[in-house]
């Protein structure tokens, strides 16, 4: 997780605009002009102690500031001998600007794709720089990025705050000509598989919980099961044997704030099994299909449209409905007849099978055929006691 955000190209220009948060350092190059009472463009690089030089004035402090607080400095400062830099009504205008853009070198060690020293973009924050690299190596830790300056670590980044909550606090970390950016080994990963919602393997700090590697994932999906496997490899300085390596454990959800996760555990997160809580309800019905097993019978038929439908309802056979129920070996070997009538005191179970049959002397509706030498040939009604002469007739 997380080594894909660096696997692609940024492209810097000249005339990329200076980020309101860019504080000046050694080496940059400032251009300075007046216009007004006073016409002049004066071009000015920090020293090494961040300082520049102005004639009678003397060294003007600029380490660390924002082009605006920079603005802020020279403008009190040059008002003592520009004295129409804070006149109203004949003023001299000032504005600060950065001049050429001095590219910075800085050194990258450890696991990154190209060690060594690179050439990158002054304006460039800890996570473009190694961008600019190449990236960072599957080895190489994502959670304890360091910046070296002077031999000493002045920040530790991690990574994961930017992936996983979108809080970029090392944009405002400037890095400067000859710092470090170190990427140690990792130290602990873990696999996380199932019903999460981007399994895969995360980085762990020292400390951190199976709790807090759900959290990187995004959380569980809605059909998550409430245990959870781990397969854990035994540390070696906890072993007594190289036969006493590996662990299973069931965490229940929870218990995940207090397990801690050892590096190369495996954890599944299983799925829920389905569990069947619906009837079925076949035949002589408006709607036939699935109904919630936890209704009785008649409110089922009711559901299924029909039964008191005026019309309808003649062509349902209401004294015989048919329930077939599973029995101990799982087979629908249990057989119930119900009526209507009765159907609000018969309570269903999951998986039970509902029959609506049809009343065959609905639609059937007995006839007799003549044909030959008659007046009307053709299919006519059968009356009951009907005889051949009737029919001719």
């Amino acid at each position: 997780f997380g080594y894909g955000y660096f696997k692609r190209k940024i492209n810097f220009f000249d005339n990329v605009p200076t980020p309101v948060d860019f504080k000046l350092g050694a080496g940059d190059e400032i251009i300075l002009s007046l216009w007004g009472e006073i016409n002049l463009q004066e071009e000015f690089t920090i020293n090494k102690d961040g300082l520049i030089y102005y004639q009678n004035i003397g060294f003007i402090n600029l380490a660390n500031k924002t082009i605006d607080e920079a603005e802020l400095i020279l403008e009190e400062k040059l008002s003592q001998t520009y004295s129409t830099i804070k006149d109203p009504k004949n003023s001299t205008k000032l504005m600060l600007e950065l001049g050429k853009l001095k590219s910075v070198n800085v050194f990258f060690s450890g696991q990154v794709s190209n060690p060594g020293i690179h050439v990158i973009h002054p304006f460039s924050d800890i996570f473009s720089a190694i961008v600019q690299t190449g990236g960072v190596e599957v080895k190489g830790s994502l959670r304890n990025i360091q910046l070296i300056r002077n031999g000493t670590i002045i920040h530790t980044i991690d990574f994961y705050d930017f992936f996983v909550d979108g809080k970029s606090s090392f944009s405002k970390i400037r890095i400067l000509e000859g710092d470090v950016i170190h990427i140690p080994p990792i130290t602990n990963r873990s696999e996380i598989l199932g019903e999460v919602l981007n399994p895969g393997y995360y980085e762990l700090l020292p400390g951190e919980s199976l709790s807090d590697l759900i959290v990187y994932t995004g959380g569980f999906t809605s059909n998550a099961a409430n245990n959870i496997l781990v397969h854990t490899i035994i540390p070696i300085e906890n072993r007594t044997s190289t036969d006493d390596t590996h662990t299973y454990v069931s965490i229940n959800l929870q218990e995940t704030e207090d397990f801690i996760i050892n590096q190369g555990s495996t954890i599944r997160v299983d799925s829920i099994r389905a569990m069947s809580t619906r009837v079925r309800l076949i035949g002589r019905v408006k709607y036939p299909g699935y109904y919630p097993a936890s209704k009785t019978l008649k409110e089922v038929l009711d559901l299924a449209g029909g039964f008191n439908d005026p019309l309808y309802s003649q062509s349902i056979r209401k004294d015989e409905i048919i329930i077939l129920r599973r029995d101990a070996s799982q087979f629908y070997g249990l057989e119930y007849k119900v009526s209507y009538e009765d159907s609000d005191n018969f309570d269903l179970i999951p998986d039970d099978k509902i029959f609506i049959y049809e009343d065959s002397k609905y639609r059937n509706i007995p006839t007799i055929r003549i044909e030959g030498e008659v007046n009307r040939s053709g299919t006519f009604a059968f009356k009951q006691g009907m005889t051949i002469a009737d029919a001719i007739d």
